[in-house]
């Protein structure tokens, strides 16, 4: 996986968030979302489609890509739902939760 980070609200808990860093060394911003989602359902990247998440059937992975991609010096914050998950991709970092009902 990647250098994602989980956060919860007790030891032991599911994570409620994920964090992945994007760009310069990590991963495009399309796949940071990706890697983000599959740590909060803990599977691998690749088997995340078997969970029925599939980004682009939610959002062109190339034109995030184009959006945000090495714009670290701008103010890029873009907000999407993706299969039950709210996730926020901003300059540096993609940022999946699971969606509140």
């Amino acid at each position: 996986m990647s250098s994602a980070t989980t956060g919860s609200n007790d030891s032991g808990s599911v994570p409620e968030t994920a964090r992945v860093c994007h760009g310069d060394d990590g991963p495009a911003p399309s796949l940071a979302v990706v890697e983000a989602i599959a740590e909060l359902v803990d599977v691998d990247p690749v088997d995340l489609s078997k969970e029925g998440v599939v980004l682009y059937e939610h959002v062109d992975p190339d034109a995030l890509n184009a959006l945000v991609a090495g714009r670290a010096d701008a103010d890029v914050d873009i907000s999407l739902t993706v299969a039950g998950y709210d996730v926020r991709v901003g300059p540096d970092s993609a940022v999946a939760r699971r969606a509140r009902d």
